[in-house]
């Protein structure tokens, strides 16, 4: 999820990244050879195997090159394997640093990163992946999952079994309900299902791209919210359908002013639940 507040940190960053040093990164050990680095906002899976390592979105120039100094320090081998979270520019920058790293993209980003006119998307991707994808670095298999379009068309979700690890990018903050401001491309069909599937797996340690806190719990949270709002939204849609296009146009422009959860009223962004509201209602009847 691109924030206000995240972004300006991330111009910061492009401005002063290379004064910061790689000691401000917080790593979390989750298994004998599976990390996770949080560092200038950005949250990247670290997966240590036997010839080299797999890592996700480095993000950008500077944060990739601050990254790579924090993995020398749990390892001397080098970084063979980068997964793209998804198409969207703040993530997928820096893949440069790790010249010898074969780049994993799904195939539809590849739409999104030929109408790139900044410099930011990778210039080349590797392998353009389908909706189920296994890797394996040393002892861990890692599966790749697209379940369709969810924030952006191209979202990968990685899934590590064995350690009970799920990494995602951008679908859910923690303790807060995503601004308004920046889901205007989320098709919120695929953000459920796939926020369905990351807890139907029982995970561990949950990492979302944008918070160090691993806890699942909200990941579940996330969960319940989408189901919550698919189900204040759906029904009444679907009878609206049934009568007429003048009656759904009339309703998507109704409901988000008549729609409350408050369930979860404490969540920051709360304020912005008529957006979300209007999300799922063209998600569902428009598909985007």
């Amino acid at each position: 999820m691109k924030y206000i507040a995240q972004i300006a940190f991330v111009l910061f960053t492009l401005s002063y990244g290379s004064q910061i040093s790689a000691q401000q990164a917080n790593v979390q050990k989750l298994s004998e050879n599976v990390y996770s680095a949080f560092l200038l906002h950005y949250q990247s899976l670290i997966v240590i195997g036997d010839k080299g390592v797999l890592i996700t979105d480095p993000a950008n120039t500077q944060r990739a090159t601050l990254l790579k100094s924090t993995i020398s320090k749990l390892t001397s081998l080098p970084v063979t394997k980068i997964v793209l979270s998804h198409e969207h520019y703040d993530h997928v920058g820096g893949t440069e640093v790790f010249p010898n790293a074969e780049i994993y993209a799904h195939q539809a980003a590849n739409s999104i990163f030929r109408l790139d006119v900044t410099g930011q998307a990778p210039k080349t991707v590797h392998h353009y992946v389908g909706d189920n994808t296994k890797l394996v670095v040393g002892k861990t298999t890692i599966n790749l999952l697209h379940f369709g379009a969810a924030d952006g068309v191209g979202m990968i979700a990685v899934h590590l079994p064995n350690e009970q690890v799920v990494y995602s990018a951008d679908l859910y903050e923690v303790g807060a309900i995503t601004q308004g401001a920046f889901i205007a491309d989320t098709n919120y069909l695929g953000s459920r299902k796939l926020l369905n599937a990351l807890v139907s797996f029982g995970p561990k340690y949950a990492i979302t791209a944008h918070s160090k806190n691993l806890d699942p719990k909200h990941l579940q949270i996330a969960a319940d919210f989408y189901n919550d709002l698919f189900n204040a939204v759906e029904p009444a849609l679907q009878e609206a359908m049934k009568k007429s296009a003048d009656a759904t146009m009339s309703l998507a422009k109704s409901l988000p002013k008549q729609v409350k959860l408050p369930k979860y009223r404490d969540l920051g962004n709360y304020s912005d639940l008529p957006q979300h509201v209007e999300r799922m209602v063209y998600s569902i009847f428009h598909g985007g």
